[in-house]
């Protein structure tokens, strides 16, 4: 647009993007880089190329285990920021396969599944740790902690709520429910999401056909309808009701309803919250939403992504947003050198 702090210089498919610094931004003093490269790498080269001094930051995110590789070789030559991330690891189900469209099997399937001890678990090994509803953990239109906690799915006691899962199974009349369980190829986190809600759902008698596809076909499968369930996300640019709450829609709204469902009183509330203009009166309706939402399981939250950016220490002036699709302009970025 010829507005921002840098103007571009090269783009090499494949390979990099380069930018130099524009002196005429309205904000005289800034930027205070001469330029940058945008280097285009596997995921699983970074951590070598951040070791080796190949570049100087990764801004979207590595795993726990990538942190820790970095700080046992770098030391004190990195510097770390971490944070619940607008992104999260979402079960669907299809509710045009039977027994999906029954509450009482959706229910069941996210009252199997330990969220808390998942946070702990899958938090080391993987980039989901965050335990919320329709909203990353702490966000300002977030359920509280207790309210979150008497919804299905969301119970501490977890043999408490297995209990209840078997329970609602058998008078649904499927005790052994068998589940076809799309899921993308994608490592992180994708595969240990899958790999837990499989694990999750045998406690409760339930056999799972675990089944990771390419992303083309990933897609597909969602747009087809041909799954029981699939390991889906949302991943948003801010904490939004308006922006958040499309893939949870009826199909009648919404182009990204993989569940199929027609509950048009989800698509009333949406369409309330969006209009109300006094903060508080949007809040409660925002809370009805997830509340329902949550209750009737169309869509479950397993967890929520966690934002961990590891970068030379000498880049300064970078401060970790909830979302990787904002704060990238380096406007304020310098390097200490």
């Amino acid at each position: 647009m010829g507005t921002g702090a840098f103007k571009f210089v090269e783009y090499q498919k494949g390979s990099h993007w380069t930018a130099t610094r524009f002196d005429q931004y309205f904000r005289k003093d800034r930027p205070y880089l001469d330029g940058y490269k945008a280097i285009f790498v596997r995921s699983n080269t970074v951590v070598a190329g951040l070791r080796g001094g190949q570049y100087d930051a990764e801004f979207r995110g590595r795993t726990p285990q990538e942190r820790d590789q970095l700080l046992e070789t770098m030391k004190d030559k990195v510097t770390v920021q971490e944070g619940p991330w607008v992104t999260n690891i979402l079960i669907t189900f299809n509710t045009e396969h039977k027994p999906f469209d029954d509450i009482r099997v959706r229910q069941a399937l996210t009252l199997a599944i330990d969220r808390w001890g998942g946070s702990t678990s899958l938090g080391k090994i993987s980039l989901i740790k965050g335990v919320g509803g329709a909203f990353r953990p702490g966000a300002e239109w977030s359920l509280s902690p207790d309210e979150l906690e008497k919804i299905p799915g969301f119970w501490r006691d977890i043999e408490k709520s297995r209990a209840e899962a078997r329970r609602l199974l058998k008078e649904a009349g499927h005790s052994n429910l068998k589940v076809k369980l799309v899921n993308r190829t994608i490592d992180q986190p994708f595969i240990p999401a899958g790999i837990y809600a499989v694990d999750q759902w045998r406690r409760i008698g339930v056999e799972t056909e675990h089944v990771p596809v390419e992303t083309k076909l990933w897609f597909a499968a969602m747009e087809n309808g041909d799954f029981d369930a699939v390991v889906q996300n949302i991943s948003d640019f801010a904490d939004d009701p308006t922006a958040q709450f499309n893939t949870l829609l009826s199909k009648h709204t919404s182009g990204i309803a993989y569940s199929r469902h027609g509950d048009t009183k989800l698509d009333d509330l949406f369409k309330l919250q969006s209009q109300l203009v006094d903060r508080q009166e949007r809040m409660k309706v925002v809370h009805d939403f997830e509340r329902y939402a949550l209750t009737t399981a169309y869509n479950v939250p397993l967890l929520w992504y966690q934002r961990i950016v590891v970068n030379n220490k000498k880049v300064k002036g970078w401060d970790l947003p909830p979302s990787h699709f904002v704060g990238q302009n380096l406007v304020d970025v310098w390097l200490d050198e």
